[in-house]
């Protein structure tokens, strides 16, 4: 296959790699005048226009920095590429959604958002305890996750970083999306938000440290969520309260522990897998056409965009109205 790869940070690298070790084809778009030693054969274009006009692709990803999404994703779509993979998120607003599922819906393709965590180990067998109802009904959900920053890319400086700025749609709410997301997948619509973000100036960056959210889902099911750029070592684990029990799924830790009434616990290791495992699975998945319901669907990809944006507005955010949703207009880290 021939495959487009649209953005060469650390994830279009991970991606590129991947997709070559798979046996297929790529070609990268790249602002760099100089590939790096891994691609220096590779076919390179300087845009996604300039790419596009080469020649069709079987398909295509979205690698750029999160506010360079939608353009990317609207061209792929107007040229009919097939298979299209966005990074997570979606996109930064919900101002073009109107447009993009429209151009989706004209043609046959297979278009999902990267949410890498629904290959993980861990998540299957979570999703497996929670259909057998082991711990009865869920009442309750604690996730968090929390890395500094400086830990993230360790090759640039952060503070330089599309994380740090609002510019490229950086911040703890949209880069840790994942945690929205997989709690939308499992427990439904969202009702009601409450949230309160922090920038206390200690990272020098524009965008949000930290954040504290608390969802109320359709179900009845409520969730705390907790997200930040300053752990020390990496932290990142849900806890679901049921009436019957508990999962806590450690991601960091790579173990699932189930302790449900009556019944002696039980402990779900995967310490041997290799977290680029979900990125060749997912991917080898993706390029096979094949129905796969890990994969998060353009619907999917807005419902969690939503939350975040709704969080945003709880917090104090200035929002506006656009496509019957609401989009982030001034993302000025709040104070």
């Amino acid at each position: 296959m021939h495959v487009l790869v649209i953005g060469l940070g650390s994830i279009g690298k991970r991606h590129a790699a991947n997709i070559q070790q798979l046996g297929h084809t790529i070609y990268i778009v790249s602002s760099k005048d100089k590939m790096p030693e891994a691609f220096g054969e590779v076919v390179h274009f300087q845009s996604p226009g300039q790419a596009l006009l080469a020649q069709q692709y079987d398909a295509a990803l979205i690698c750029t920095p999160t506010t360079n999404h939608d353009t990317a994703l609207i061209s792929l779509l107007q040229r009919k590429v097939p298979l299209i993979y966005v990074e997570k998120p979606l996109s930064h607003s919900l101002e073009n959604t109107g447009e993009i599922r429209r151009l989706a819906n004209s043609y046959n393709n297979k278009l999902v958002v990267g949410f890498d965590l629904h290959f993980d180990p861990g998540m299957i067998y979570l999703k497996e305890q929670l259909a057998a109802h082991v711990i009865g009904k869920v009442v309750s959900v604690n996730a968090f996750v929390g890395q500094h920053l400086a830990q993230w890319r360790p090759y640039e400086d952060y503070r330089n970083g599309m994380s740090a700025k609002v510019a490229t749609g950086g911040g703890v709410l949209l880069d840790l999306i994942h945690e929205f997301e997989y709690l939308y997948r499992l427990f439904g619509r969202v009702t009601r938000i409450a949230a309160n973000i922090t920038n206390t100036g200690t990272l020098q960056i524009e965008t949000e440290e930290s954040a504290d959210v608390l969802l109320s889902f359709e179900s009845g099911v409520s969730a705390v969520v907790h997200l930040d750029y300053l752990q020390p070592v990496l932290k990142r684990y849900c806890i679901i309260t049921g009436t019957k029990g508990t999962i806590t799924w450690n991601l960091a830790d790579k173990t699932v522990d189930v302790v449900s009434n009556g019944a002696a616990p039980v402990i779900f290791s995967y310490k041997d897998f290799d977290r680029n495992d979900r990125f060749v699975d997912a991917m080898r998945s993706f390029l096979s056409n094949k129905h796969d319901e890990r994969f998060a669907t353009l619907d999917d990809g807005i419902a969690s965009l939503d939350i975040v944006l709704r969080a945003k507005a709880a917090a104090g955010y200035t929002v506006a109205k656009s496509d019957k949703n609401v989009q982030v207009s001034d993302t000025t880290a709040a104070q």
